[in-house]
């Protein structure tokens, strides 16, 4: 599930970089020549691209631009000071991206190298070391912090959501017991009724066999008038019960689960459908994934309706079987598809037409 509240540091990426513009300042009073300033210059927008990248990127997949704007900034120092004011972002990214003990390491990890460069290249403490090692811990310090708001955040928005849940469930538990007391009392009296007008019947007492039907004709009606009553007020699971369902079974077979946009309401027909394939493609992860996390998400794209399921597994190859055909075949009746991928895991594409949607006020 996507944090509906990200952190102010990812709201406007663009303005948190004035910061680093103190990178340019030592281009000022250093004597370098051009190969060295076109080679700061474009250092730095390597930095901004891989910055943005980063942010934009889930934690568990931000250690690949993490590593490339740690080396560059490791490289660059050895041509200015400036570097120091890239380490405070890449501080901020690991105390966001990761839990409490990888954090510390990597937080000793980035403070041990940058004591050796200022040991190495010798630079004023006060344009290095200083800002370097000040800005890392104070923002990497944010970024936990962050963190730790964050999942918050995410777990009071799955413990509400399963709550109502639980409450849609045991609804629905209540009102099939409540059928049944009204089914088993109405559906006896009209067994016995009928019983009794069978035997009446054979001993020709046409006046009391038309009383009993009569007597029939009541109990059924009064029974369906029950019955209807009963379950004007019945709300299945549908498919936002089924989803969390289903990532509550991926969760509890260890794996970690994002989920992005609003389930849509759709037609009966394409909710099951749905709830089918999205139950067949959960079973192939638990059974072929070597990953630990998956992301669902769901959008309106095109006209068409878009589902997709992805993980992190190991795989090099998807061999359609029985399953995969069977979801292919239910969608194809509603016009719609499935499309496999291979791309750092295995990803599932499920689109239905925009006019299974159910619009509601």
């Amino acid at each position: 599930m996507k944090n509906s509240n990200p952190p102010l540091f990812f709201e406007r990426p663009w303005i948190w970089l004035i910061f680093s513009l103190y990178y340019f300042v030592p281009m000022y009073y250093m004597e370098l020549d051009a190969v060295k300033y076109i080679s700061l210059i474009a250092t730095y927008i390597g930095f901004v691209i891989l910055y943005l990248w980063a942010i934009r990127l889930e934690s568990y997949q931000r250690w690949k631009p993490l590593i490339a704007i740690v080396a560059i900034t490791f490289i660059v120092t050895s041509i200015t000071p400036g570097s120091s004011s890239i380490f405070p972002y890449v501080g901020f990214l690991i105390g966001f991206s990761y839990g409490t003990r990888t954090y510390l390491i990597l937080l000793a990890s980035i403070i041990s190298g940058i004591i050796i460069l200022y040991l190495y290249y010798q630079y004023p403490i006060f344009y290095f070391l200083l800002p370097a090692i000040s800005g890392v811990v104070a923002l990497s310090l944010w970024g936990q912090i962050e963190r730790i708001h964050s999942s918050a955040r995410m777990r009071c928005v799955q413990s509400r959501e399963e709550i109502q849940q639980l409450a849609i469930i045991a609804e629905r538990e209540r009102i099939a017991r409540d059928l049944h007391d009204i089914l088993g009392h109405t559906l006896s009296s009209i067994a016995l009724k009928g019983e009794l007008a069978e035997k009446l019947l054979q001993q020709n007492k046409t006046q009391e066999v038309q009383q009993h039907l009569f007597d029939l004709h009541n109990v059924a009606r009064e029974s369906l008038k029950l019955v209807r009553e009963t379950v004007s007020g019945y709300k299945r699971r549908g498919l936002s019960g089924e989803v969390i369902q289903l990532c509550n079974k991926l969760r509890q077979n260890g794996f970690s689960i994002n989920l992005y946009g609003e389930i849509p309401t759709v037609t009966a027909r394409a909710e099951s459908a749905i709830i089918l394939a999205l139950t067949e493609l959960t079973t192939n992860i638990l059974r072929h994934s070597n990953g630990n996390h998956c992301q669902l998400s769901f959008s309106v794209q095109n006209n068409n309706i878009v589902i997709s399921l992805q993980d992190n597994g190991c795989i090099s190859v998807i061999k359609p079987g029985n399953g995969l055909n069977g979801i292919q075949e239910r969608l194809y009746e509603l016009a719609g598809n499935v499309n496999a991928h291979i791309l750092n895991g295995c990803r599932f594409d499920i689109t239905l037409p925009a006019q299974e949607l159910i619009q509601t006020i």
